[in-house]
């Protein structure tokens, strides 16, 4: 992994349901892009196509190699990684336990379905850290008994960061519904957000503080050009700042 990219931002962009890693995978299979496997710790690689993919059986089918030799290393390695990049946004994930098998009487290989899959976007990676003195926030499950504002700590088109010096008592992969993001002047962004991690940290000074990173869940386009056209705003009144 290109180490220019956090843990958080990688986690943020991996995917974990069931259901969007086959969706993805079958429309790979439905373009017929090109696809590294890379093995043995990164010696060896071939280039391969995905051929189909059995969410009943739990497996999927991609091409062999072109040598024979080649084939034939990969079959005894422990695991591989499949890359690619489809307009933009890298695809990631791994696989073990590939074998040789058959599909529409063609040789080919199969390997379990992933249960993680790295969907990065580009546009995803740049997260922008807001102001703490007086932070913006986000009221998560408005007007429930749940509902708990949270100070924005970052912000993307991706998703957002929450720190906090109390613990924060969410799962990963937990869905917040209604959610309401308050970027004052720049206006109010109702979302869906789906966490992607709760990581223990500490201040520079020792103290425990707790990081919470989500991603949006089907924001709307309006939404995500109000949040651009935000960060633009911070970005532009700190070079000013700067500037004196």
């Amino acid at each position: 992994m290109d180490n220019t990219y956090s843990d958080e931002e990688i986690e943020r962009c991996t995917l974990t349901s069931p259901h969007e890693i086959g969706f993805l995978i079958k429309n790979l299979v439905k373009r017929g892009d090109r696809i590294s496997v890379i093995f043995q710790e990164g010696r060896q690689s071939f280039l391969t196509v995905l051929l189909g993919i059995s969410m009943k059986d739990g497996v999927f089918y991609f091409d062999i190699g072109g040598s024979n030799d080649i084939n034939q290393a990969f079959l005894k390695a422990e695991s591989c990684t499949f890359s690619t990049f489809v307009d933009g946004v890298r695809i990631q994930f791994s696989a073990r336990g590939c074998r040789e098998a058959k599909i529409d009487g063609e040789a080919a290989f199969a390997a379990p379905i992933p249960t993680r899959l790295l969907r990065l976007q580009r546009r995803e990676v740049f997260r922008l850290q807001l102001p703490t003195t007086k932070p913006f926030t986000c009221r998560v499950r408005r007007g429930t008994p749940k509902e708990e504002l949270l100070p924005l700590h970052d912000i993307s088109v991706g998703g957002i960061g929450i720190l906090m010096p109390t613990v924060l008592k969410y799962e990963q992969l937990e869905k917040l519904d209604n959610c309401w993001l308050d970027l004052r002047e720049s206006g109010m962004v109702h979302c869906t957000l789906e966490v992607r991690y709760v990581n223990a940290m500490e201040s520079r000074t020792g103290k425990p503080l707790w990081h919470m990173g989500c991603r949006f869940i089907d924001l709307p386009p309006a939404a995500e050009t109000l949040i651009q056209r935000f960060m633009a705003k911070i970005e532009a009144e700190r070079r000013t700042l700067a500037a004196g």
